[in-house]
């Protein structure tokens, strides 16, 4: 072989067109596939009570927090307070 046969060999196999590798897709949220509950794997169960459960867990954690947003706000300064004096206490040597 010369280097022409060489050279064309090498060009053929950088630019031989491969055929794509077949991967399997992800599902993102659809609706619709969701209204068909028999129908989903476990993993989409999950992600589907995650997505419609994430929003009302924070909706009462932020309900809690507002409505008892004093008491935290006391225990939270006692705590300091008792670290702060905690240190000063007796100490043994």
């Amino acid at each position: 072989m010369n280097i022409s046969d060489d050279l064309k060999v090498i060009l053929n196999r950088l630019f031989k067109a491969q055929a794509p590798k077949r991967r399997e897709m992800k599902r993102v949220f659809q609706w619709k596939r969701y209204l068909d509950w028999k129908g989903l794997t476990t993993d989409e169960k999950l992600s589907v009570k995650r997505f419609f459960l994430i929003p009302i867990y924070a909706y009462l954690i932020v309900g809690i927090f507002n409505q008892n947003f004093s008491l935290i706000v006391l225990l939270l300064i006692g705590y300091v307070l008792y670290k702060k004096f905690e240190r000063g206490g007796i100490q043994k040597k």
